[in-house]
């Protein structure tokens, strides 16, 4: 249990959640891109697209949209988006989110171009 009595929706406390994000915004700051293990880990996300989202008062943050595969609580095949984006690989095969690393396969423009 956490000290905050937060327990985050993939099972992590509050303090984790907090310690994993740390963490990933150094390795963005140091160029330290996600390892292969940090990858074989990550959940999958198919058919997707990166979209500005507005959550008032000015507030806006960029998500990755598209269908999911291997993730803590969105079900296999479904539609969904993730926590703010924080970094895009120039290859676009990985994305660092706000609560974790995904690898992406297939975005979305190549569905729709025939």
């Amino acid at each position: 249990m956490s000290a905050f009595g937060i327990t985050m929706p993939d099972g992590r406390t509050a303090e984790q959640y907090t310690e994993d994000y740390q963490q990933m915004l150094e390795q963005i700051a140091s160029g330290i891109p996600p390892t292969d293990e940090d990858l074989s880990l990550a959940p999958l996300i198919f058919r997707w697209l990166v979209d500005r989202v507005d959550y008032g008062a000015g507030e806006q943050y960029l998500h990755v949209f598209g269908f999911f595969e291997g993730h803590p609580f969105i079900q296999d095949g479904h539609y969904g988006r993730t926590s703010p984006l924080l970094q895009l690989d120039r290859g676009m095969t990985w994305a660092r989110c706000r609560s974790r690393v995904y690898r992406l396969r297939e975005p979305l423009a190549k569905w729709l171009v025939k």
